[in-house]
């Protein structure tokens, strides 16, 4: 078994995911591989399959088990820790918020859990490194220009009444970037298409003829 991957660019239409057509004029410093994501496995559903790998833990201990690391990790999380699976990573909160000035001093304001970052251990790394990978691209994909983003972003409106910045990364398949995303949806709030509301995790967009 090999692992496909694309030759991928960020800013694409979902449509643009097979065009074969090569540009010579495109940098290929602005090209890389792009792993072909087959499915999502629930690793204890396959456990329980017929094809499980070779384990002594019943469905039921191995879903008790990762119920209690769980507990264990949102525990640790409580307290400021950050928490490390042998052999599999460490994990640890990162934070969001704004910074204000009171008094001379810098205050955190509204100051919230944002994510979990993940460091995989560097045995799984190493590991996971000696996976083969099929050389021969599945297929190649290029740059979409920022016009024909706009107008996605702006058909978006004929489905809904707001958009998030989520909306627009789902419209994309997560192929933009979040600075590209945000870059874009700035660029048009300031060109007076479209009227921000909110602020951080709660912003959404309108067009300004839907006010």
């Amino acid at each position: 078994m090999a692992i496909y991957f694309s030759i991928a660019k960020r800013g694409l239409l979902p449509h643009e995911r097979t065009q074969q057509n090569v540009d010579e004029t495109i940098d290929l410093g602005t090209l890389r591989p792009q792993l072909e994501c087959r499915q999502v496995v629930d690793a204890v559903e396959f456990q329980s399959s017929s094809i499980r790998l070779p384990s002594v833990m019943p469905k039921g201990e191995l879903l008790a088990a990762l119920s209690t690391m769980q507990r264990v990790m949102l525990h640790e999380f409580e307290k400021g820790n950050a928490v490390t699976l042998p052999g599999i990573g460490t994990f640890r909160l990162t934070l969001k918020g704004e910074i204000e000035v009171k008094d001379g001093n810098y205050h955190g304001k509204d100051v919230r859990v944002g994510s979990i970052n993940f460091r995989p251990d560097n045995m799984l790394i190493k590991e996971a490194r000696s996976i083969k990978v099929e050389q021969t691209p599945f297929g190649q994909v290029f740059q979409t220009e920022e016009s024909d983003i706009e107008a996605r972003i702006v058909e978006l409106f004929s489905r809904k009444s707001t958009i998030t910045h989520k909306n627009v990364a789902a419209a994309f398949e997560q192929t933009l970037t979040r600075g590209r995303i945000t870059a874009i949806l700035r660029k048009l709030v300031k060109e007076g298409r479209l009227i921000r509301e909110g602020k951080g995790a709660l912003t959404r967009y309108r067009l300004v003829n839907q006010e």
